[in-house]
Parts: structure tokens; sequence; C-alpha cells
């Protein structure tokens, strides 16, 4: 669980209350676990890894960012793929699909 600070903590209590999901982080399956879809939440360095775990899911997946500026880039690595993107409060800025 290197990959977990506190913003990733924050991001991630917030998003499971906003859709009442389940917030677990650890490193063998995605932080946020929905009924109908996945969430990974990533710094801008951690963003690589999510994507390349992100890929292996199918239906409903999405990188969350930790802050505002981190959403350019997870929008430039999610080119290409079925992956969505949500800014830090869960609101969807790119739909998955």
């Amino acid at each position: 669980m290197a990959h977990i600070n506190k913003a990733h903590t924050t991001v991630g209590r917030r998003l499971a209350k906003r859709f009442g999901a389940i917030y677990s982080p650890d490193d063998e399956r995605p932080d946020i676990l929905g009924d109908e879809f996945v969430v990974e939440i990533e710094t801008s360095a951690t963003l690589p890894l999510g994507v390349a775990r992100l890929k292996t899911y199918r239906g409903r997946v999405y990188i969350a960012v930790t802050n505002r500026e981190t959403l350019k880039l997870a929008l430039e690595h999610v080119t290409e793929t079925h992956i969505g993107v949500m800014d830090p409060e869960g609101n969807i800025v790119r739909e998955c699909g």
C-alpha cells in the first residue's frame, strides 16, 4: 500500500460515501467497489499503475484523481482505453466505455 497518502484516503472516503460503495485501499483490488463500477484513486505519480490495473477490468471503470491539477494528465493516460476519469469530488470528467 505504498501509494496510499492522506489525499488518497480523503478522496476514497468521500467517493465511497457519495456512491454508497466500499473504500478498501489495498494492492490486490480497486480502491472503490460499487455495485456497478470500480474506481482506482491515483496521484500523478501513480497514474500508470492505476491505468494498467483497470485495463484488466470490464464494465464501468474509473480513475479518480486526488487533485484537479492531475485531471489533464489522467485524461492523457486513458486515451484509447475504456477507462473513465473522475475529479476528486466524484464528478465524471470522461465517461468510461
